[in-house]
């Protein structure tokens, strides 16, 4: 009898065990889509209920939220450095955004 997914070592207990056994389910080449899937939505939900705000502030706020939560996914291994690496990028170029735009709101330069 073929089995299409492999079956858990022990009982799935805690909501960590479960989504890291998600997480294996899910990888592709040892790459986990889990995390980097939650990620996106968490950049994409956040994002769009802010966007009554300018883009750059609402582009601060959401990667703001995905660098924690980004943190979170890393401290639980879902996902990996590179995507980590990724999104601590994001967040410091919506810093320098954020940055500029209060310039020219003060100064006009």
């Amino acid at each position: 009898m073929a089995v299409p997914f492999p079956y858990p070592d022990n009982n799935l207990t805690s909501l960590f065990s479960f989504m890291q056994y998600a997480n294996e389910l899910v990888s592709v080449d040892g790459f986990a889509w889990l995390g980097t899937f939650i990620l996106i939505i968490v950049y994409f939900v956040s994002f769009l209920t802010t966007k009554n705000f300018s883009t750059e502030r609402a582009l601060g706020f959401s990667t703001f939220l995905g660098l924690i939560t980004a943190l979170l996914l890393r401290f639980l291994e879902l996902i990996n450095d590179t995507i980590f690496t990724m999104s601590i990028i994001l967040f410091i170029i919506s810093v320098i955004m954020l940055m500029r735009e209060r310039n020219v709101e003060e100064f006009g330069v």
